[in-house]
């Protein structure tokens, strides 16, 4: 059975939550309350837990660019876990990153 788990999010007032379903094995799951022994607190803020996959992106967004595309699209499967935060999922046994590249000529407008 799924669980819920409530991540506090560092938005410009101070407030906000996320309450994201995961699977009730997933490690570092902390009782919050009773409401059907099933809501669980982060320990980490959406933020924090973004981070890593954010820098992710920027490191292989600026490795793809190097090839000089007309276009780079990005595609992270991303999981939110209780204790590692944000991790990327998997795609068969591999982790899920997924790049395309695009590139366009200009006609010779013959």
């Amino acid at each position: 059975m799924a669980e819920l788990l409530r991540i506090a999010m560092d938005d410009a007032e101070g407030e906000g939550q996320l309450v994201v379903e995961v699977e009730d094995d997933e490690p570092g799951m902390v009782r919050a309350s009773r409401v059907g022994n099933r809501m669980h607190e982060a320990t980490v803020s959406l933020e924090e837990a973004l981070a890593p996959i954010r820098r992710a992106a920027e490191t292989t967004l600026r490795t793809f660019q190097a090839a000089r595309p007309s276009t780079v699209e990005l595609e992270f499967g991303v999981k939110l876990n209780a204790s590692a935060g944000a991790v990327l999922t998997k795609a068969g046994v591999e982790g899920h990153i997924v790049v395309r590249l695009g590139w366009t000529t200009k006609d010779s407008g013959a």
